[in-house]
């Protein structure tokens, strides 16, 4: 991942922007003081990619397509989709 200064972001947010939803790639704004003080660009879409693994994951759907996935009697076709 791709490092700057909050000095070097504020001179180029709008190519940081372009770059990331380009590229797909996060850029992280760190300051070089504190450690803590870091952010992450990330796109839109990665983050809504993000958001929606979070939302399946706390559902159980992850859990049971990974039981899916271990069971090698199980035909993909006679999985309800819908129920998962």
């Amino acid at each position: 991942m791709e490092v700057i200064s909050p000095t070097n972001a504020r001179k180029n947010l709008y190519g940081i922007i372009k770059h990331v939803v380009a590229d797909n790639q996060p850029v992280e704004i760190s300051s070089m003081k504190d450690e803590n003080e870091s952010v992450v660009v990330i796109s839109k879409s990665d983050w809504n990619a993000i958001q929606e693994t979070m939302y399946l994951q706390n559902v159980g759907v992850l859990d049971k397509i990974k039981h899916y996935e271990d069971e090698e009697t199980e035909e993909l076709g006679e999985i309800d989709w819908d129920t998962l």
